[in-house]
């Protein structure tokens, strides 16, 4: 029996973000899903589809707050090092104390699913190359304003982005705050700072 909409979609899709991210796609079965989500079957599947079509949305949701708002970080700061550091820190304070602790959705489905399912995996590849561009974009401001000695296309950013993966992996084995710090700061001196240059504030504070 369906429910009349009275509802909010996007309020319920991010319930279904929460389930998906913290339980991953196999695990999260519809009763579980639905329970999550405040809704019944009819109104679920009327809504969003079957349970493939509501993780692909949950994805598109994911991207369009929580990876935009990491995409954001790496622009906001005109210091191109200030900008990977503070997108750094976020990360580690997420894994620390809010929902990055189960990891990141995206590194999650890439995880669980690239394999064999070709949509999942060209939707994170895409955000996975915006990701690198990002960084990319921060390290170029770095090296004209002279913090930093390595250069834009240098495969850098590409290696910026394999760490934050591995902390998105790490996350979910309930990191120390020391080693999550100690990850980040190392992908950071990767950027070569010049002799003399304040490296900010380290992530362990």
């Amino acid at each position: 029996m369906s429910q009349a909409k009275r509802f909010d979609p996007v309020e319920r899709l991010d319930r279904a973000v929460d389930a998906f991210w913290q339980n991953g796609f196999e695990a999260s079965g519809m009763q579980a899903l639905c329970k999550a989500m405040g809704l019944f079957p009819g109104s679920l599947y009327a809504t969003y589809g079957d349970k493939r079509q509501l993780f692909l949305k949950a994805i598109e949701r994911y991207i369009a707050q929580c990876s935009q708002q990491a995409l954001d970080t790496l622009r906001r700061d005109p210091s191109g090092l200030g900008a990977i550091r503070a997108y750094f820190d976020e990360l580690v304070e997420g894994i620390l104390t809010g929902r990055r602790r189960w990891g990141c959705l995206l590194t999650n489905a890439i995880v669980e699913l690239a394999q064999k399912e070709p949509e999942v995996a060209a939707i994170v590849g895409e955000h996975l190359k915006r990701l690198e561009i990002a960084f990319d974009e921060a390290i170029e401001r770095a090296q004209k304003a002279g913090e930093c000695e390595v250069e834009a296309g240098s495969g850098s950013a590409a290696f910026l982005v394999c760490v934050v993966q591995g902390l998105n992996v790490l996350a979910r084995t309930s990191p120390s705050r020391a080693q999550l710090a100690g990850l980040a700061d190392h992908a950071i001196a990767s950027l070569r700072p010049r002799a003399g240059m304040d490296p900010a504030h380290r992530t362990a504070h």
